[in-house]
Formats: C-alpha cells, structure tokens, sequence
C-alpha cells in the first residue's frame, strides 16, 4: 500500500512518474513496400508516333501524263474543267462570310426565280430535286506548273453565270487579280432592285475592274426603270463605270468596253416604272444602238474631261459659277 501511495507534494507540482515503456522500432526492410510503388503513380510518357515517309510510286505505276500529245492533254482538261452549260452561282453566306456557291442549271433557274434576288439557301431537298452539277477537278491546277499553266485558261473560260449582282460580288472579293485577269464570259441574270441590293450593283463593277480580259459580259436583268435608252446608259454608267473605264484604259479606246457588253431584252425594257413595262417603240437592235451610242458618249465625255488641262477644267467651273458637271 505504502508504495501505491504517491507523496501530496508530487500531485501540487503537477509531476508524475514516467512509466517505462518498450520502445518499438520498425526495419525498413520488414515493410511490404517497394521502392517502385508509390501512392501516386506518376504518368505514362506517351510513345512517339512513327513519322510516315511518303515514298513515290515506283515507275512501273506511274502513268506517262506529260508524255501525251498536247492536243490529247488539252482534251483531259477539257472533261476535268468544263461545264458546257456554264457555271452556276449564287451568294451565300458560310462561317459569316459573304461567298458563292455552284449549283446545276435546273437547280439554279428554279430555286433563283423562287427565291428572289437576295441571298439563296439551298438544302438538301432541293439538291435531291433537280439534276446533280456537273463536276469538275480544279485541284488538277496544283499537279505540277506545267499543268497550270497548260490549264488554267480552260479553267477560267467557263462561262460564270451568277444570279444578280451580289453573287458576282460574293465571287470577285476572294478571286486575286492574277485569275481575275482570265475571266472571259460572265452572264448576270439578276439587278439589285431593293434597299438590301442596290448598292451591290455598284460594288461589283468595282471589284470587276481587274477582269480588263472579259470577251463577253451580259446582262440578262432589267437595270433599273427608265423611259428611254439615254436614262438607261446615264443609270449603267453611274453602276459600271470603274469597269467601263478600265477597260478603255488597258485597251487604249474609250468605248472599248461596248464591244464586249451584250444586253438582253429584259435589259432594255424601257420601263415607266419597275413593275410597269411599257410596250417597246423600236426593235431591240435599235434600242440596243441608242443605249450603246448614248453610254459612248458619257464614257468620251470622261475621258476628255480627265485629259483636259487643270486650267481648262478651273475656267470651265468659273463659267458654269463654280458648280461642276454632274
């Protein structure tokens, strides 16, 4: 008893006797770890993919394509790069961007007329519809320079035929100048007439005027509403004017540019109000000469006024009381 008694003195301090304990220790060698376990497992390195090596087709298996005749070269371009009956486009918008899209010729007169004369959406149906376009391959253009330049000009001599004046513009802002430069034959088969498209009617002219090679240019589409083939050309001019001068620049003349125009019938309607056509007074050829002599006029009128003298054009302002031509 005498020894569980414990002194008064040593509970008021606070102190009391330390029990002995066995000290344990642990070997590391008596653990069940491994040096390469871990309890986070650190990623796998991902294995390099093999590089594939293009290797060329052994000569056996290459076919001779420039050791054809050319006349029998310019017969493939033909079949790869040509549609007879020209190519279709209308304005589209695709990832927010103005662009074009191409369409078969049924495709494109049915759904056109249907869907007037801004943007056209055609789905699937519509495709499904009507005959499928005819194809063409213009990646053959990359084969080699000589197949470029060999094909090229087939390929930009297909007829361009685009549904108004906002598809040709839709066109011409991703063609550079080079290719714009080769264009030959263009048919607009629709004129802006609202407040949505009027003004492209300008700004495809405008970014026509690199194309100083067209060999045809037709305008299938009433061009505005007037009563005689001057208040035609004055509207024409004021719409085609960069492309007419440049024209007249590169080829050294003018009215050059007439040449090349083609208006159809619906062009010269001569029309009291939009959708109110008068009977025509003369033949088309004769309206056709009248609206060609008064559009010549204006262009001779330009250029006489841009070759004159600064003095000449200063005197001329003075006399008229400062106001300029119109």
């Amino acid at each position: 008893m005498s020894d569980l008694a414990a002194p008064a003195e040593t509970f008021a301090s606070g102190r009391y006797c330390k029990r002995k304990r066995t000290q344990i220790t642990y070997r590391l060698e008596e653990l069940d770890v491994s040096d390469s376990e871990s309890d986070f497992e650190s990623p796998q390195a991902k294995k390099p993919k093999a590089k594939i090596v293009s290797r060329r087709l052994p000569k056996r298996k290459i076919f001779p394509f420039m050791a054809l005749p050319a006349e029998i070269r310019d017969i493939i371009y033909g079949y790869a790069l040509t549609d007879p009956s020209g190519i279709h486009l209308f304005a589209t918008i695709k990832n927010r961007r103005r662009t074009t899209e191409r369409v078969s010729a049924a495709c494109h007169s049915a759904v056109f007329f249907k869907g007037g004369l801004a943007y056209i959406h055609i789905n699937s149906k519509d495709r499904a519809t009507y005959e499928a376009r005819v194809p063409l391959n213009p990646s053959l253009l990359a084969v080699s320079k000589q197949i470029h330049q060999e094909s090229v000009d087939i390929l930009y001599g297909n007829e361009l035929i685009f549904a108004n004046s906002l598809a040709l513009y839709a066109y011409m802002i991703h063609l550079p100048p080079a290719s714009a430069q080769r264009l030959k034959r263009i048919r607009i088969l629709g004129w802006g007439q609202g407040l949505r498209t009027t003004a492209y009617n300008h700004a495809c002219f405008a970014v026509l005027r690199c194309a100083t090679n067209i060999a045809a240019l037709h305008i299938d589409a009433p061009i505005g509403s007037y009563r005689s083939p001057k208040g035609g050309s004055e509207q024409l001019y004021r719409d085609a004017f960069p492309w007419l001068e440049a024209v007249g620049t590169v080829k050294g003349r003018a009215d050059a540019a007439l040449d090349v125009l083609h208006l159809g019938e619906e062009c010269l309607c001569e029309a009291g109000h939009l959708y109110q056509v008068l009977r025509p007074s003369r033949s088309h050829g004769e309206r056709t000469l009248a609206f060609k002599e008064a559009l010549r006029k204006l262009l001779e009128t330009q250029q006489k006024r841009s070759m004159a003298p600064k003095s000449v054009v200063k005197k001329r302002k003075m006399a008229m009381g400062g106001v300029g031509d119109e």
